[in-house]
């Protein structure tokens, strides 16, 4: 087993408690996705998992089990009724010590933690759980199939816990492996995203163009975009895709600086080169955004069917908002939190980066607004030159003086005799001792022309 896919066990930071409750599941192959989704929740809450396996089943839903740390209980299908079910999983949460247990016999089914706890309250140490319900009082069905794409290039140490705790809040989780020279896409695989592969390294705006083609052949609710190197929280997924799903908005960026405080991790040489970013993107695309390079971002239907990308590079996030501006899709933010610390996610160098998508933006002003890249320049040009001859001709008509291109005084003549014997006294040797005006008395006016 991959240590990448181990380091998904550690996904909880809750401290165990003197109490250490326990839930069961049963191993199915039909609900491999549910069951991995419940683990992850399970975990999240601080409870040992446990998982029956009938008559040694050696499936992706066991597989997934184990990797994620739970506890796999064997039992024959001639026993495997839901009394017996019981008895073996309360049999294993003894064993290890666990104060409560909660059993889910219903594969594919959500846990009410919350209901479910309030019947660990009594005597009993085994209770079934609550299972969420909808308002109509059925079960719980999928009403918004979300995907969640994940642009990535050697991200091995970090994409598989990102999709193992990605699954939980995804309909399906979809890796664009960009021309990885690690193990990338394997990874990927084994912890149950689906990979697209690029031989090549083609940039991020490419890979992102690649989940964008993959989303509109799909009938999806929304889609979502994060990055691989675990810097983003994919349990903030469900508040950056609620207004899509709400149908409030068509795009919207998970903002690192809505509501900044004492948690903002971002360095401050960071934070400055994406201030200019921001301010050259919202003057480019006419939106006001706090933080135009986020790339979690949560995109609708409609979004997804009209976003073209042109570019190949990281300049994609700013190109996504002028595009959306130019087709008069709604964007929104929503405050987001990041990591920083321990993670190894900087495929360039923050001022490579940088200039980078200065350079792609420029590029696009250049492009999509031509009379406005050439003409400011242009109109500013015009004028400084215009104020700078209007100093020249002021100085000539008051002084009868100009200034030569290396900054030396000469004088006019108006004489016609002497118009064609302006001296360049500096840049003429022979010319030393010279006034470097033209003298009025004609005997020295004779010695300097003779010099030259």
């Amino acid at each position: 087993m991959s240590e990448n896919v181990l380091e998904s066990t550690q996904l909880t930071d809750v401290a165990a408690t003197d109490e250490q409750r326990a839930v069961g599941f049963v191993a199915s192959e039909e609900h491999s996705d549910a069951l991995v989704r419940e683990i992850l929740r399970a975990r999240a809450r601080g409870y040992e998992a446990f998982v029956v396996r009938i008559d040694g089943q050696t499936g992706e839903s066991v597989r997934f089990a184990e990797q994620l740390g739970a506890t796999v209980v064997d039992l024959r299908a001639d026993e495997a009724d839901p009394n017996a079910i019981r008895q073996r999983l309360t049999i294993a949460a003894e064993k290890a010590g666990c104060s409560n247990l909660l059993v889910n016999l219903e594969a594919g089914q959500r846990i009410d933690y919350e209901r479910s706890e309030q019947r660990l309250d009594g005597e009993r140490y085994c209770v079934d759980a609550v299972l969420v319900e909808t308002e109509d009082g059925g079960e719980e069905t999928e009403t918004d199939p979300l995907l969640v794409g994940i642009p990535a290039y050697n991200e091995e140490l970090a994409i598989g816990s990102t999709i193992h705790k990605t699954r939980e809040y995804a309909s399906e989780v979809l890796v664009v492996d960009d021309g990885s020279a690690d193990r990338t896409a394997d990874v990927a695989r084994e912890a149950g995203a689906t990979v697209v592969e690029h031989e090549d390294n083609q940039g991020k705006g490419a890979a992102v163009q690649t989940v964008l083609d993959y989303a509109r052949d799909g009938e999806w609710a929304g889609l979502v975009l994060i990055d691989g190197d675990g810097q983003h929280l994919p349990e903030e997924i469900p508040d950056v895709a609620r207004p899509v799903l709400d149908g409030d908005a068509d795009m919207v960026i998970g903002s690192r600086y809505m509501d900044q405080g004492e948690t903002d991790e971002t360095p401050l040489y960071r934070r400055f080169g994406q201030q200019v970013l921001d301010v050259l993107t919202t003057g480019s695309s006419g939106k006001n955004i706090s933080d135009s390079q986020s790339g979690f971002r949560a995109l609708s239907p409609k979004a997804i069917e009209e976003l073209s990308l042109t570019t190949d590079g990281i300049g994609v996030e700013s190109e996504m908002i002028n595009v959306a501006t130019e087709r008069d899709i709604e964007i929104t933010e929503q405050p987001i939190d990041v990591r920083y610390e321990g993670i190894d996610g900087q495929t360039y160098n923050p001022l490579h980066h940088g200039l980078s998508v200065v350079t792609f933006i420029l590029q696009m002003v250049r492009d999509r607004h031509p009379l406005l890249f050439f003409g400011v320049p242009g109109i500013a040009l015009t004028v400084f030159g215009g104020f700078w001859g209007l100093d020249a001709i002021l100085i000539y008509q008051s002084t009868g003086d100009l200034l030569s291109r290396e900054g030396t005084r000469v004088r006019v003549f108006h004489d016609h005799r002497c118009a064609r014997d302006i001296l360049w006294a500096h840049s003429e040797p022979r010319l030393r001792g010279c006034s470097t005006t033209l003298s009025d008395h004609p005997i020295k006016d004779l010695e300097c022309r003779q010099r030259m």
